[in-house]
């Protein structure tokens, strides 16, 4: 990243691949796994939503605590960290194993939000994604008067 393309994000503000965050809290999960389950995202650690600048002290024990928390989704999230000045990028690829979820639950990025995914759109994804068989699905509207007689 070089400085004209930060300052272009910086700009922009937060929004569906974009995520500031002043620290690491207990909430940050929810944001990865919300940027896994859409289209993959970065969170700048160190910036506040109101887009100022505070850096964090990057050290080997926050890096360790950020790949604790992907290693507590279910499954694994895998993560990409980056460096620039003192802020720490966290690149979040788009999830191949979706849904997925953590302890406070399931997650979807919705424009500059995390929303938690209600029970049937985690349903609906498991059976897109191919986690539910077409062959254990229940045909609710289903009529035996669909077929001929014979």
């Amino acid at each position: 990243m070089n400085e004209k393309e930060f300052e272009l994000i910086l700009k922009e503000g937060e929004g569906q691949f974009i995520e500031f965050k002043e620290n690491l809290n207990d909430r940050f999960a929810k944001e990865i796994v919300a940027f896994s389950n859409a289209s993959g995202g970065r969170i700048f650690l160190g910036i506040t939503d109101k887009k100022e600048i505070k850096g964090v002290d990057i050290t080997n024990e926050l890096k360790s605590r950020l790949v604790d928390i992907t290693r507590n989704c279910d499954p694994t999230i895998i993560i990409t960290l980056k460096e620039f000045r003192n802020i720490l990028i966290i690149e979040v690829e788009e999830g191949r194993n979706k849904p997925y979820q953590c302890s406070d639950g399931f997650f979807m990025r919705i424009g500059p939000n995390s929303q938690k995914l209600p029970r049937d759109q985690i349903l609906e994804s498991s059976m897109k994604h191919g986690k539910i068989r077409f062959d254990d699905q229940v045909l609710i509207d289903f009529n035996f008067n669909d077929f001929d007689n014979m």
